[in-house]
């Protein structure tokens, strides 16, 4: 479960640290990531834990990025 749970963090993580190199004040976005990340990871059998994660991580990572752009302006 915790190599889940990281893989989904770097996805999470990724617009979190990209914006945050211009605005430091961002780094708080990063328990957002890690609440998606173990929400993406739930306990699923192998090989669905994938998929699912992945339908759950890749629309909030995008929601994370638009919201980081917004006020990033």
């Amino acid at each position: 479960m915790l190599k889940r749970q990281l893989l989904f963090f770097a996805i999470l993580a990724a617009p979190v640290i990209f914006f945050s190199l211009r605005r430091p004040m961002f780094f708080s976005f990063l328990a957002i990531a890690a609440a998606g990340a173990w929400w993406a990871a739930s306990p699923v059998s192998y090989p669905r834990w994938i998929q699912q994660g992945l339908l759950r991580a890749l629309p909030l990572a995008g929601l994370e990025t638009l919201a980081l752009w917004f006020w990033s302006r």
